[in-house]
């Protein structure tokens, strides 16, 4: 079986394959292909040469398919259309490094060679005076970064330029990579390039392209990935989630979110939920509906619409009664929040127990409230929430200002666990102006 670059390395380290063990499999295949002499004047030392024959190559006994691998032509499109340059000397060294590296690298490397003097060559813009320096340099980082084992005197005489020049070249480019990353093009790849990288079926190749949207680091892309993936397959919820957290408005990320959910119903049909629900978590392929389901919930929750939010959420525990998601959290608020007290005791009697959430500590105080107003209980409910987590009243009184947006991680008792407490739950205490007052005087 063919182990793609960007696959999980078979060596178990969790680590990509282009990022682990490839090097080291290509060093210990260059005495065997040494002693094969026939392409000595054309394969650099320390990397793999192709055969010498265009696209329809023939490997393993296949064919291979255009449609599903990254091509010469589609190199050249992404150098000559796709990608923008500071100067036309800088897209005819694009050009020139797919005709230099064509027979001794795959084309997924050739592509990020490409992608490195993009972006380098557009934050730079260097003046060409020899495209063979700038081409070894590249070619020499790339073989530090993948283990390749070449020198720049290697090099050098392959470009026909002096060492030093190269030297030169690859501290600045080396500069360039160490602020911007090098080995991960994908994010700048037009969609349909990288879906030609991708193996499986159009199902499995939308569900590659949401993960890679999930890890983009720009808008743009994480945009255009999302959209590619619904091309392939219009029932991912993921590609609805990613476009929902980059709409402009709340009604455009709530709209996406409802489709997003039809789209997983439609995906794993009502069958299924009739026979798994109870234990929808432990179904790997049922987590993308039931995010899609609590951003949609708190999606209306913050839009006002709290009952289609508490419908939402009462649907997730159906599913879920183990409730990996916390969805719990936020229907006890929506409870409180619309007066449904009855619900909000029988939610804590069923999850209250023993849970030790600043969330749940908090909010009991909401509704001994609203049940009695300003009570002993209500005092001895105060001293036992802050003891869970005494942040709370700091920013939920203004004493400390709330970040915009919400943590990244959460500790049971921190300072992230009230941020992300508080900004949850805001419309619930905005509710109860009275026992924000009397929280300030005690």
């Amino acid at each position: 079986m063919k182990i793609g670059r960007n696959d999980l390395c078979p060596c178990g380290s969790g680590k990509k394959y282009k990022k682990c063990c490839i090097g080291k499999e290509r060093e210990a295949a260059v005495p065997a292909l040494s002693l094969v002499g026939a392409t000595a004047e054309t394969t650099v030392r320390g990397t793999i040469a192709q055969p010498l024959v265009e696209e329809h190559a023939v490997s393993e006994g296949k064919t291979a398919s255009q449609g599903d691998k990254l091509t010469l032509p589609k190199l050249r499109k992404l150098v000559s259309r796709d990608l923008q340059w500071e100067s036309p000397a800088h897209e005819r060294l694009g050009l020139t490094l797919i005709e230099q590296m064509r027979y001794e690298y795959d084309k997924e490397l050739i592509a990020e060679a490409l992608m490195l003097w993009n972006g380098y060559s557009r934050k730079v813009k260097p003046l060409v005076k020899k495209e063979g320096v700038f081409c070894a340099a590249i070619e020499y980082l790339l073989s530090e970064e993948y283990g390749f084992m070449l020198s720049q005197a290697d090099l050098a005489q392959k470009y026909e330029v002096a060492p030093g020049t190269i030297a030169r070249r690859v501290k600045e480019l080396r500069v360039y990579a160490e602020e911007h990353g090098i080995g991960s093009p994908e994010e700048s790849f037009p969609p349909d390039l990288l879906i030609g990288t991708m193996s499986g079926s159009a199902k499995e190749k939308a569900q590659q392209l949401v993960y890679k949207a999930m890890e983009a680091g720009n808008s743009k892309s994480r945009i255009q990935l999302a959209r590619a993936a619904l091309e392939l397959d219009l029932d991912n919820p993921g590609a609805y989630l990613v476009l929902a957290e980059e709409a402009e408005n709340e009604h455009e990320a709530r709209t996406l979110l409802k489709s997003g959910m039809e789209a997983g119903r439609r995906e794993l049909g009502g069958e299924f939920f009739a026979e798994n629900k109870g234990h929808f978590w432990l179904i790997q392929e049922t987590r993308p509906y039931l995010r899609v389901c609590k951003s949609y919930a708190e999606s209306c929750w913050f839009g006002g619409i709290s009952e289609e939010a508490a419908q939402t959420l009462e649907h997730m525990l159906e599913l879920n009664p183990f409730d990996n998601m916390g969805a719990r959290f936020l229907l006890l608020a929506v409870y409180l929040y619309s007066d449904r007290l009855e619900k909000a005791e029988e939610l804590l009697k069923a999850y209250g127990a023993d849970d030790g959430s600043a969330s749940f500590a908090y909010d009991r105080m909401v509704l001994e409230f609203k049940r009695h107003g300003v009570t002993s209980r209500l005092k001895m409910l105060y001293r036992v929430a802050k003891g869970v987590n005494k942040h709370v009243p700091d920013y939920l009184l203004g004493a400390k200002i709330l970040p915009h947006n919400l943590p990244d991680f959460i500790g049971m008792g921190d300072a992230n666990e009230a941020i992300e407490y508080v900004i949850m739950h805001s419309r619930l205490w905005a509710s109860v102006p009275e026992l924000l007052k009397w929280m300030l005087k005690q």
